[in-house]
C-alpha cells in the first residue's frame, strides 16, 4: 500500500513539473504594437505590422536605431499572412500586446471586413486594442511615421485616442467586441474613429522626424466614420463626433465655446453629464427625445461680466442650453438626411421601450429613423466660475 502511495506521489509530481509545452524564450519573440490592413495590389489584402525594437524603447540601452520595424505582406487570408512574417523577422511575432488596428478607407468603403472573424477567434489576440480608419491614404503609412512620444506610431496612437475621449470627446473607444456587436445589432449602426496623416509622409518615416520641434509628419484624429450595411458610407466632423458621444451618454468631460456677445466668446468646462433617450411611435412615425443633464464651470470669458451680478449665471446657463440643444439636434438631423443610418442607437432604445412597435419596422429601421422627429433638451447647471468671480478685464458693456 505504501508503494502504491509513493508511486502516485511521483506520478503527480511528474505532471506538475512538465513545464509549458508552447513556451518561447524572450530572445525568440518580437512584440507587435500595431497592424494595418490595406487592399493588396496582387491579392485581397496587404497586412502590415509594426514590431517593436525593445532595446531602442529603453532609454538606457537605446543606440539611436529605429524603434520599430514595419513590414507588409500580401495575401488572401489575414490569418495566413500573420504566420508568414519570418520572411522579414528573425523572431516569432507576438500579437497579444497589439494596441491599434488600422483599416484603410478603401477596405472600409468596400465593406471587406471578413478578416475580423480571424481577430475575434484568435486566442492570442486580446480585444482591447483600438480600431481606427485611415482616411485619405493607406493604413500602412500610419504605422510608418515615427513619433516623439514613445517613438512608435502605435504606442503613440493608443493613448492619444484614449486621452481625447477622456478630456474632450471625439473617439467612440470602440473595441472589437463592441464593433462586432453593433454590426449585428438591430437598431444601431456602428462607427469608428478616423485618423489621417498631416505633413510629408516620406520625411515622416525617418528618424529625423523624432528630433524636430515641428515634425514633418504626424498622425491626427480626423473624424468619425459612419457604417451602414457593413461598410463606410460617410464621415462626421470632430465636433459632430462629440455630439454623437453626448447622445450615447459616453461623453466624460469636454469644453464648450459659446458666443456671449457678437465676436466675444466664453469657455465652459463640462465635468458631469448624464443622457437619457426615449423613442416611441407617434402617428406612425418615430419620435426621439434626448434629455441631457450636465454641470460644469467657467474656464474663461471674453464678455467681461462678473458672475456676482444678479442674473449672470442664469444667462450663461440659458445660452449654453440653447446653443448645444441646437448643435446636437443639427448633428442628428444631418445624419438622418444625408446618411439614413441610425448610429445613435435610437432603434435599440425603441426595441427596449416599445418592442412591438419596433418589431413592425425593424427590417426597414434606417428608413424609419431618417423620417423621425427629434427633440433635444440640454439642462446645464453652472456650478462655479473657476477660482475668480470677476475678470481682470475692464467691463466695457453692461
Amino acid at each position: 500500500m505504501k508503494r502504491i502511495a509513493v508511486f502516485l506521489c511521483i506520478l503527480n509530481s511528474l505532471f506538475l513539473l512538465t513545464g509549458c509545452w508552447d513556451r518561447k524564450e524572450l530572445s525568440e519573440i518580437k512584440v507587435v504594437a500595431g497592424m494595418a490592413i490595406d487592399k493588396g495590389e496582387n491579392a485581397k489584402y496587404k497586412v502590415t505590422v509594426e514590431a517593436l525594437n525593445a532595446a531602442e524603447l529603453n532609454t538606457q540601452s537605446a543606440a539611436g536605431n529605429s524603434p520599430t520595424l514595419v513590414e507588409g505582406i500580401e495575401g488572401d487570408s489575414v490569418s495566413e499572412i500573420t504566420h508568414l512574417f519570418n520572411e522579414y523577422y528573425s523572431q516569432f511575432l507576438i500579437f497579444s500586446h497589439m494596441k491599434v488596428l488600422v483599416i484603410s478607407e478603401e477596405i472600409a468603403n468596400a465593406g471587406r471586413l471578413d478578416f475580423i472573424d480571424f481577430l475575434e477567434r484568435n486566442r492570442e489576440i486580446r480585444d482591447d486594442f483600438n480600431i481606427i480608419i485611415a482616411k485619405d491614404g493607406r493604413a500602412e503609412d500610419i504605422l510608418k511615421v515615427t513619433a516623439q512620444d514613445r517613438k512608435a506610431s502605435s504606442l503613440k496612437l493608443s493613448p492619444q485616442m484614449d486621452h481625447l475621449l477622456e478630456d474632450w470627446g471625439g473617439d467612440p473607444g470602440m473595441s472589437i467586441i463592441n464593433f462586432i456587436s453593433e454590426l449585428n445589432l438591430e437598431g444601431k449602426e456602428p462607427v469608428l474613429a478616423t485618423v489621417r496623416l498631416k505633413g510629408d509622409v516620406e520625411k515622416g518615416m525617418s528618424m529625423e522626424n523624432i528630433t524636430k520641434v515641428t515634425p514633418d509628419a504626424i498622425v491626427v484624429v480626423d473624424s468619425l466614420a459612419i457604417f451602414k450595411d457593413g461598410r463606410v458610407i460617410g464621415f462626421l466632423s470632430l465636433e459632430d463626433s462629440r455630439n454623437y458621444l453626448w447622445t450615447r451618454n459616453d461623453l466624460k468631460t469636454t469644453s464648450l465655446t459659446i458666443e456671449c456677445k457678437k465676436g466675444d466668446y466664453s469657455a465652459i468646462r463640462v465635468t458631469e453629464s448624464q443622457t437619457e433617450v426615449t423613442s416611441k411611435m407617434k402617428n406612425g412615425k418615430p419620435s426621439f427625445h434626448v434629455s441631457i443633464k450636465a454641470e460644469g464651470f467657467i474656464e474663461g470669458t471674453q464678455c467681461y461680466k462678473s458672475v456676482e451680478e444678479l442674473g449672470t449665471i442664469a444667462k450663461y446657463e440659458k445660452l449654453i442650453n440653447e446653443t448645444f440643444s441646437k448643435k446636437i439636434t443639427d448633428t442628428i438631423t444631418n445624419v438622418q438626411r444625408q446618411y439614413q443610418a441610425d448610429i445613435f442607437g435610437f432603434g435599440e432604445v425603441m426595441r427596449r421601450q416599445e418592442f412591438n412597435s419596433f418589431m413592425k419596422v425593424k427590417d426597414k429601421w434606417n428608413e424609419e429613423f431618417a423620417k423621425g422627429d427629434v427633440k433635444v433638451d440640454v439642462n446645464f447647471v453652472l456650478r462655479r466660475s473657476g477660482i475668480r468671480s470677476k475678470s481682470f478685464l475692464t467691463e466695457t458693456e453692461k
